[in-house]
């Protein structure tokens, strides 16, 4: 049943109202969004909850705080109106990168998370219809697979160009609250609703035992944190991207992003140098920093790839969403680029499975290896593309060698086998070889298939995906 609100409409369908406004009129600025927030959208924000997420720092858990859900969702929604919600501070906790630094995650409290889902509910309905095709990251619909896909697309229209790879310098952690505020103004003028966005992007941290201001940064963990990183990026490198792409660039130029991963493609290598110069500058102008060791640029397409092979070299690789992007030839003799997963993070995987398999190693059997069978299938169904076929049947075999030994090892001076176990590695769940674990996201086949071409944000973008002939 549909619960209607004061004036006979549900908040869900207001919302819609909104999405429609702005996917019909861009211009259009919206000065009334805080009466979207009532009892029945917090309900159902909670519920969208994940209640196996780490809690906050008041320990508590998305099932405790459901217990007294209404007399919950009614104080807060009390004090959203009345202007005295403050959300607790956020735990810090670092997680290790494969470089090794660390990456500082956020962890909210029930409450709060609720809020931050909200206000990102609503400000997806609003930029959802204006972010241009070559934004992947956190959207409806859209997801890393589909981006590799048109990077492909892209590279293979360029036979003799250049690609550029970018990496901003700890770009979560930089974005200046009061640019962020200012492009946020361009489409909100409900200043209530962009004071609560304030709030929560200025909650202090708790780190290492104390307590902080949070001036600038959107930490990644925020529930709140991908839709205002993709709508400050939309604005910074989008928009500007395509200007540029029609007015300053000859040829063709386009653009992959996955939040703050993108890759450039050119036409023409010039003009890829002319545009590598100048992207420092952009991104200075909006308190962001080029990280100049993890950015580079190089030659790509078709010619280039033949031109270097003929020579007895390759092309320099990349790295993308996970990915190493190398140049390989095609069954009829066509250099294409091709995906293979980065070797660091493929060690990486198969190092932390190990070490959670000793971790537990007089736990439970049965529970230890499902969560271990989780985490093989959900590394094999990312990796599991066409060009990967290898590495995933590496990977396949790794990890069933890892937890071969880990019977092993729990079988004490009797060696367990899987007959002793009771089931043989494929009844247990275990992939046993890509053909029969792996359903391939997408088949990089240039002849055919969803034809991702104006997927981009340069010259040749174009908002409409189209169907290619099938090869």
């Amino acid at each position: 049943m549909t619960v209607l609100s004061n004036d006979g409409q549900s908040w869900l369908t207001k919302l819609e109202r909104i999405g429609e406004k702005s996917a019909c009129d861009r211009s259009i600025v919206f000065s009334n969004l805080g009466h979207l927030i009532d009892q029945d959208m917090l309900k159902e924000q909670f519920r969208h909850l994940d209640g196996n997420k780490a809690v906050g720092i008041d320990r508590v858990t998305k099932a405790s705080w459901g217990e007294q859900l209404d007399e919950n969702i009614s104080g807060l929604l009390r004090r959203l109106r009345r202007g005295t919600y403050c959300p607790r501070p956020t735990r810090i906790t670092e997680i290790p990168k494969e470089d090794g630094s660390s990456r500082p995650l956020a962890i909210s409290c029930v409450e709060d998370k609720v809020v931050q889902l909200a206000v990102s509910t609503i400000l997806s309905r609003i930029y959802e219809p204006l972010f241009l095709p070559c934004s992947y990251g956190f959207r409806p619909g859209l997801n890393c697979h589909m981006a590799l896909q048109a990077l492909q697309q892209q590279t293979f229209r360029n036979w003799n160009g250049a690609v550029v790879e970018i990496d901003i310098r700890k770009y979560f952690n930089q974005i200046p609250h009061g640019m962020l505020m200012g492009l946020l103004r361009r489409k909100i003028s409900d200043r209530r609703f962009l004071r609560l966005i304030e709030v929560l992007i200025t909650a202090p941290v708790l780190e290492e035992g104390q307590s902080h201001s949070n001036d600038i940064g959107c930490p990644q963990g925020s529930i709140l944190s991908p839709i205002l990183a993709n709508i400050y990026l939309h604005h910074v490198i989008d928009e500007w991207f395509a200007e540029i792409s029609r007015s300053h660039i000859r040829g063709k130029a386009d653009m992959v992003r996955y939040a703050d991963d993108m890759v450039f493609t050119f036409e023409y290598q010039h003009e890829a140098k002319r545009f590598y110069s100048v992207l420092p500058k952009r991104l200075g102008r909006f308190g962001l920093e080029l990280h100049e060791d993890k950015s580079q640029l190089l030659a790509a397409g078709h010619v280039a790839a033949t031109r270097a092979n003929q020579r007895g070299e390759r092309l320099p690789t990349f790295n993308f969403l996970g990915f190493t992007c190398y140049w390989g030839r095609t069954r009829k003799g066509y250099w294409r680029l091709k995906f293979t997963s980065r070797k660091d993070r493929f060690a990486a995987k198969l190092k932390g499975l190990r070490a959670f398999l000793w971790k537990n190693l007089n736990a439970n059997r049965r529970q230890t290896l499902n969560t271990v069978i989780r985490v093989v299938r959900g590394w094999i169904n990312y990796h599991g593309i066409s060009d990967n076929k290898r590495r995933v049947g590496q990977f396949i075999y790794q990890s069933r060698r890892i937890i071969y030994r880990w019977f092993n090892r729990k079988g004490g001076r009797h060696p367990m086998t899987w007959e002793k176990t009771g089931s043989d590695p494929q009844n247990a769940g275990i992939p046993i070889a890509m053909e029969n674990s792996v359903n391939v996201p997408f088949s990089l086949n240039m002849c055919g298939g969803t034809d991702l071409s104006g997927a981009g944000c340069g010259s040749s973008a174009s908002p409409v995906l189209r169907r290619g002939p099938s090869g």
